[in-house]
């Protein structure tokens, strides 16, 4: 629907914040790897060496979860554009597309999704029958940011243009 040259009308690129940088990383490793080497080096001088191996399998195991938490962080990626014709979403997770929605724009409905405890559930597209929730990782006040800004995309992109006399 939407051709190369066709420029978009409005677009944003939601990821998750991530409190936790690189460097923020590394600093991290570094102190749970010099306090488990303490409290192994403890045990060992205490004559309880198998408590060392539990340490270093523990100290393995959380930094492996932290490089994955960050990881993941950094690479999931929801596209959205509103061009002339239609309004696209593209998941993306790795670099690659996991998903792709398209929604006629004309008649698209932009909600903030409560879930059953009232809390932010994501930006809820809906049209034609069809639903898609994005952004479910931004904070309350992201969302609806977001859905404000949309929607005022949205109402640009449905009034007429306006013709100089």
């Amino acid at each position: 629907m939407t051709g190369p040259d066709d420029p978009p009308v409005f677009a944003a690129t939601l990821t998750p914040r991530r409190s936790l940088t690189g460097r923020g990383l590394r600093l991290a490793a570094l102190v749970l790897a010099a306090g488990g080497g303490a409290v192994a080096a403890l045990f060992l001088a205490l004559g309880a060496w198998p408590v060392a191996g539990f340490v270093g399998v523990e100290l393995a195991v959380v930094l492996g979860l932290l490089l994955v938490h960050h990881r993941l962080g950094r690479t999931t990626v929801e596209e959205v554009v509103l061009h002339a014709h239609a309004l696209t979403v593209t998941r993306r997770r790795g670099g690659r597309s996991v998903a792709r929605w398209e929604f006629p724009p004309g008649w698209l409905r932009v909600s903030v999704a409560e879930d059953e405890h009232g809390r932010a559930a994501g930006v809820l597209l809906a049209s034609h029958g069809r639903r898609l929730a994005i952004g479910r990782f931004l904070s309350r006040e992201e969302q609806t940011e977001f859905a404000a800004a949309l929607r005022a995309a949205l109402a640009a992109w449905r009034a007429p243009a306006m013709l100089a006399c």
